[in-house]
């Protein structure tokens, strides 16, 4: 898009961002959502506890919902699995666990503060957008070995045009700009027994959360790049 376009274009941007927000209000959709988190943090230096020397780890969606749980990292999880709520009209997204017998969201990991969309309508005779870009905010709630914390997510999401409730489609067709915004399809580590191939949308963060150490400490842990994919609908 050219530069000179954008004041032009961009009363029109906003207002179709204002309609998305105020679709549907309520209601929400529920999506497994694989990730790959970075994380550094601190532990003593073998050679000097008195100095700390810097670790290095990968989070990856079954270790984030371990620390939800309060099991240890290497605990195999087939049935709680991480997943991203978005509301329709985008107002509101959570980041939980999400129980595959109960068919529900067990545990709020992150809660989102602020969320802000941008849609965007390929079709101008469709009924609305179909697609959107969006920045959230989010809480990190305190859940067993998860305390507090804060993080920052940005993504896109396909949307249904008739109520401006996000989706998940069998064909990626709004990967233009993800090289761009680093972001990219995340392999799924957490169970090789899920083979369905929607997808909603991609998605990155950055963010710092506390974390209880097997030692008992409560250690801040960065989060410096973390790679998230919206995978298919569980709910509703």
């Amino acid at each position: 898009m050219k530069a000179k376009r954008w004041i032009v274009i961009g009363t029109v941007a906003s207002a179709a961002a204002v309609l998305t927000v105020l679709a549907a209000p309520g209601a929400t959709r529920t999506f497994r959502t694989t990730a790959s988190v970075g994380a550094v943090f601190q532990t003593p230096n073998p050679l000097n506890t008195n100095a700390d020397v810097l670790g290095f780890d990968t989070f990856a969606g079954h270790d984030l919902v371990n620390l939800a749980l309060g099991t240890a990292l290497t605990t195999v999880r087939t049935n709680e699995v991480l997943a991203l709520e978005i509301a329709c009209g985008s107002s509101s997204a959570d980041l939980v666990v999400f129980d595959k017998h109960l068919a529900s969201n067990t545990v709020v990991i992150a809660k989102s503060s602020h969320v802000t969309a941008l849609t965007g309508q390929d079709n101008p005779s469709a009924a609305g957008p179909n697609h959107e870009r969006f920045v959230i905010q989010m809480d990190v709630n305190t859940n067993n070995f998860l305390i507090g914390g804060f993080l920052t997510v940005a993504g896109r999401v396909f949307l249904t045009p008739s109520n401006g409730c996000p989706t998940a489609v069998l064909v990626d067709s709004d990967r233009g700009q993800d090289r761009h915004f680093a972001d990219a399809a995340v392999k799924n580590l957490d169970s090789k027994l899920e083979k369905d191939k929607h997808l909603a949308g991609e998605a990155h963060l950055i963010g710092v959360v506390n974390v209880e150490f097997e030692a008992g400490t409560t250690n801040t842990v960065l989060l410096p790049f973390g790679q998230l994919t919206i995978r298919q609908q569980l709910l509703p």
